[in-house]
């Protein structure tokens, strides 16, 4: 959901995608390339917007960058049909954008160890200040250790598979987004200019 311009431009301009920019100018061998050329091997190399996105997200800023449609009444139904679903699901393509990647596992893996340890050391640290469980009642105080474990692997599980999910979702509604995109251009229902952000 990307207006290639819009990346050239902002590579080219903006001093946040400066690495980009120097990587360009490494591969072109160029100090000081023009628009043309940058687009051109960003067209080529998809490693380019790759990294604009990734930028981007990190960057909590969008790469989404279609606009919503002034629906006029001189549009046939068909034209008002398309520009309705593409307005309806952009804020979801801005929001959930986090689910156009597959789940990194390893990242809530981590997060599922930051939480489990803390959680062990808080329960035994109060089991030792305040109580003799370790005494009159260990069996206990590890089968809580357990129970924490097995709650924060369910999570990991449940996070997991509810990325996945999302993502699924996620590719779905932008392949649709984009195929009504395309086809609207195609058929003039409205132009480059009114869709895409500058």
């Amino acid at each position: 959901m990307i207006n290639i311009k819009k990346v050239t431009n902002d590579i080219k301009t903006d001093g946040k995608y400066d690495a980009i920019l120097e990587h360009i100018k490494d591969k072109l061998e160029n100090e000081n390339p023009s628009l043309e050329e940058i687009e051109k091997l960003i067209i080529e190399d998809k490693y380019y917007v790759a990294e604009y996105k990734d930028l981007n997200r990190w960057g909590e800023l969008t790469s989404v960058h279609i606009k919503p449609l002034e629906i006029k009444k001189s549009d046939s139904a068909e034209a008002k049909e398309a520009k309705q679903k593409i307005n309806e699901k952009i804020d979801y393509l801005v929001l959930g954008e986090e689910y156009e990647v597959p789940s990194k596992k390893v990242i809530y893996a981590a997060w599922t160890g930051f939480l489990l340890l803390p959680s062990i050391y808080v329960i035994d640290n109060m089991v030792r200040m305040f109580t003799t469980w370790y005494v009159t009642h260990s069996e206990y105080v590890y089968l809580s250790f357990f129970v924490v474990f097995i709650l924060c692997i369910w999570g990991y599980f449940k996070v997991v598979g509810n990325h996945t999910r999302q993502h699924e979702q996620y590719i779905q509604t932008q392949t649709m987004i984009r195929d009504l995109v395309k086809s609207g251009l195609e058929k003039g229902y409205f132009s480059h200019n009114e869709i895409y952000k500058n």
